[in-house]
């Protein structure tokens, strides 16, 4: 059927390259030519488009394509095997199916649906792509210039640097910047994996050894056409693979694991690949050089009347990279705003109670123009998910609740119970307090008691239950220092003690979430308990709310 590609599209097709596959019309069309398939061969192709950038198991494949009739995997493999074919599969680079050893295949080429009506989980979707050259920034870059410097720098002399921080911090934006101004100091480029659209483990090794495949261009694209058993292996396998290049490993955290040993044998097998990951965690391998990213830089607090000065001129807070990013968004085109004396301080007052985070600036800054610069900051003081109405953006960054969420279901319970009860605290507080509230109750004393009252079963009931609580204080401080590794909790020197605390954005969600539980009350009555204990620790842990 040469030439007669449909200027309609019809229900059940989808794009990838240049096929266009009908599964209704049971048609697949390469530049409006039709690809002659076999009937098993087209039930693959639909089954695996069908869940395209998920791990098709063999078993799960065979049961689609032949229903109840019996067939072993050799037959499988037959027809998987002219399907490539036809597809092209590993010419010129074209990669469409892949085989992840021992778990089943992949439709890893992007794929988009072209049904009209579509309900939102079959709305035009891309199925992940693997690695391609550094897109564009996602967003104003707006005081990074240092961080991004510092980042080149340390690429020169490094071959692994991590990015670490919250969810918006401004991780990605950072890590694209950095590699696109730095690509020119590899001979092939730097090369974007894009992490965030995976959900199987299996698939990570897949998408760099892609990425690795395409950055060597169409001289080595031929031995790096076909996956061993372990993608990786053949970067570790061949010097002829070893070529300089860039990977930038992004959204990292959900699928850190996988990530952290796939970055490992990438580093051990080549000696010309260098890594930038984001993460909101460390990767935690030999030769990760960690660089956490915190928030834009804000004006420091107003001086005290005594200097002659109470008041914030609109001339020195626009020196600030939050305030910039703040007016930059609130005054986009139909947004009649204007940064001057009567608004600075309040501008700086929402900049600070944000914490410089660059994502939840842009959100609220959108909000100026139907709210004011009073209104937006009575609200983000009420109530931080009413500025959630927002869908630009990937998914995990839809709503400033969705950018903690996704970081808060990586989590495991306990973790979770101490974020929801260290909500509590309204500022800064010691690790004491933090498992005082956050879990372990007078575990120190619990056992010093029942050590010195003597041999009486009560001394002994006494000294256990204070052993368990020591173990449960031990527990909380452990996932303390996870929080603070997974850039949930803040984590600053002062005064020689270490503080802590959490950014507006986690602990907006975080007390949300402790309502919903009915928690709240409980840690209310732990951190009131603690306080009455020895009115002299209120002075580094405030009130609550």
């Amino acid at each position: 059927m040469p030439g007669n590609a449909r200027s309609e599209s019809s229900p059940g097709e989808v794009s990838f390259g240049s096929f266009l596959l009908d599964a209704k019309r049971r048609q697949l069309l390469k530049d409006g030519n039709e690809v002659r398939l076999g009937a098993r061969g087209l039930d693959i192709l639909i089954a695996l488009t069908d869940r395209a950038g998920e791990v098709v198991s063999k078993r799960d494949l065979m049961h689609s394509v032949w229903h109840d009739v019996v067939v072993d995997e050799a037959g499988l493999r037959v027809h998987m095997a002219a399907l490539r074919r036809a597809l092209g599969d590993g010419q010129e680079g074209a990669r469409y199916i892949v085989n992840v050893s021992g778990r089943g295949y992949s439709f890893v080429a992007p794929v988009e649906r072209l049904r009209p009506d579509a309900p939102a989980s079959l709305a035009p979707v891309r199925a992940p792509l693997p690695g391609r050259q550094i897109p564009a920034t996602p967003r104003l870059l707006v005081g990074r210039d240092e961080a991004i410097e510092n980042l080149i720098t340390l690429l020169a002399k490094r071959r692994f640097v991590s990015i670490v921080g919250a969810g918006g911090i401004g991780k990605t934006t950072v890590a694209l910047a950095a590699a696109a101004r730095g690509a020119g100091d590899f001979r092939s480029g730097a090369w974007f994996v894009d992490l965030a659209r995976l959900t199987d483990p299996a698939l990570v090794p897949v998408a760099i050894a892609d990425a690795l495949r395409e950055s060597a261009g169409p001289s080595m694209s031929s031995s790096l056409s076909s996956l061993s058993p372990s993608p990786l292996a053949q970067a570790r396998n061949g010097t002829e693979r070893d070529h300089e290049v860039l990977l930038v490993l992004d959204n990292c955290e959900h699928l850190i694991g996988a990530v952290a040993s796939c970055a490992d044998q990438l580093l051990a097998g080549t000696r010309q690949v260098k890594l930038l990951a984001t993460s909101r965690e460390p990767l935690c391998i030999r030769g990760e050089l960690v660089r956490r990213l915190s928030g834009l830089a804000l004006p420091p607090s107003l001086p005290s009347a005594s200097s002659g000065r109470d008041r914030l001129r609109a001339e020195d807070a626009i020196a600030f990279a939050a305030v910039q990013l703040f007016v930059q968004r609130a005054s986009e085109p139909q947004r009649a705003f204007h940064l001057d004396e009567a608004n600075a301080e309040e501008v700086v007052a929402i900049c600070r109670r944000l914490e410089g985070h660059a994502l939840a600036i842009e959100r609220v800054a959108r909000r100026v123009g139907a709210l004011g610069i009073a209104g937006t900051l009575d609200h983000l003081a009420r109530r931080f998910h009413m500025f959630d109405g927002h869908h630009e953006g990937p998914e995990r960054h839809r709503t400033l609740t969705a950018t903690v969420a996704s970081s808060y279901d990586l989590l495991s319970a306990s973790e979770q119970a101490v974020l929801r009860r260290l909500s509590i605290f309204e500022g800064p507080f010691s690790l004491t307090a933090a498992c005082r509230v956050g879990g372990a109750q007078a575990a120190v004393q619990g056992a010093t008691q029942g050590a010195t009252q003597g041999a009486t079963q009560a001394a002994k009931d006494r000294a256990a239950a204070g052993a368990a609580e020591a173990l449960t204080y031990a527990a909380v401080v452990e996932d303390v220092g996870q929080l603070v590794a997974k850039s949930l909790l803040v984590a600053e020197a002062r005064d020689g003690e270490m503080q802590y605390h959490q950014t507006p954005l986690t602990r907006a969600f975080a007390i949300e979430q402790l309502i919903a539980l009915g928690e709240r009350e409980d840690a209310g009555r732990r951190l009131a308990a603690f306080l009455s204990e020895d009115p002299s620790t209120g002075r580094n842990t405030p009130g609550h709310d």
